[in-house]
């Protein structure tokens, strides 16, 4: 929420959402952001009753600010949102557009969003909501059901749908609405730093919450990479357990009761062919970079080896500097 008692008005978060300079009424403080050129697009959604001078974000502020009197009021609604960057810029403008006009126009409220984008691979749109219904005149009561926790879980997961729905036909990314610790995910979420922390910052100045952000992106970073190396090594082992079973089915018994040749694909494709069409099991895979091993069982060992020795002398002329030993288990995955 955008409240006085900590220092913010509406008519300040607008302009820095929009890039614009606005001066607010109440107070005669005038919001200069026009030197934020990440902005890349801004629009007003209206209710069909709302006074169409209120598609001027200056008025439409100014009297959201003005309506409310006491010091501690809470003058607006922010949300913030990561868009997807798989999008198009066109998809994401349709896309805030469209969960706005379903979750908040509809409702009866104002709705001002802008798109941020600094290259960086972080797209996001800044959404600023009215708390008060409004008719022909402008604003009325306040509506407190829109404070219900319900409902802010309820546009999470309408937020989520949507991504997913644009993202359906055009990758395999999708957006989750639970928090991560609900998705089991060790995470920590960053703080929200508001306008004017934000100012600060991009003057180059730290801050105690951006320090704490900073910490935090760098522990969920250190957290990330420690769940991929577990996935690679579960990925190795999984590789490594089909491999086996793969060359077991072929073979007819257990790697542990086989024997193997070493040397290059060209001529243990022949050998396999050979033993094969003598009622040899075998099987070959590929070992390392262009080197590969025929797995053969022991039991068939003196019978392959007394078959390979005459097609060795049936191809004099192949060199193929192959070796045969004991070997327990293979570290890749059949390929043929």
């Amino acid at each position: 929420m955008v409240t006085r008692t900590s220092g913010g008005s509406c008519v300040a978060s607008a302009a820095y959402i929009a890039g614009e300079k606005i001066k607010n009424e109440r107070d005669g403080k005038i919001h200069d952001y026009r030197n934020k050129h990440e902005v890349v697009h801004k629009e007003i959604l209206l209710p069909a009753n709302a006074p169409p001078e209120y598609s001027s974000r200056a008025k439409l502020w100014n009297a959201a600010e003005c309506v409310e009197k006491r010091k501690n009021s809470q003058t607006a609604r922010s949300i913030n949102a990561a868009l997807p960057r798989e999008l198009s810029r066109e998809d994401q403008i349709d896309l805030v557009k469209k969960f706005c006009e379903q979750c908040f126009v509809s409702n009866g409220m104002c709705c001002d969003f802008a798109i941020h984008d600094k290259d960086d691979g972080n797209p996001h749109v800044h959404i600023l909501l009215t708390t008060r219904r409004v008719d022909k005149n402008g604003f009325t009561q306040k509506e407190r059901a829109w404070n219900d926790r319900k409902l802010l879980l309820e546009w999470r997961e309408r937020w989520a749908d949507w991504c997913n729905h644009k993202l359906y036909f055009i990758s395999d990314a999708r957006v989750d609405h639970r928090s991560y610790k609900e998705q089991g995910i060790d995470r920590l979420p960053q703080i929200h730093l508001g306008v004017e922390v934000c100012a600060v910052e991009r003057n180059g100045f730290k801050t105690d919450k951006g320090n704490k952000n900073r910490r935090i992106r760098r522990r969920n970073l250190e957290a990330e990479i420690q769940e991929l190396e577990q996935q690679i090594r579960d990925l190795r082992a999984e590789h490594k357990r089909e491999t086996i079973e793969y060359i077991e089915s072929n073979i007819g018994c257990k790697v542990s009761d086989a024997f193997t040749i070493h040397g290059k694909m060209p001529v243990l494709e022949q050998y396999e062919k050979y033993l094969q069409e003598r009622g040899v099991p075998c099987e070959f895979i590929f070992y390392n970079k262009d080197k590969y091993e025929l797995f053969i069982p022991k039991s068939e060992k003196e019978k392959a080896i007394g078959l390979l020795t005459q097609f060795r002398k049936q191809n004099p002329e192949r060199d193929d500097r192959s070796n045969t030993q004991q070997k327990s288990a293979p570290s890749k995955k059949p390929k043929r």
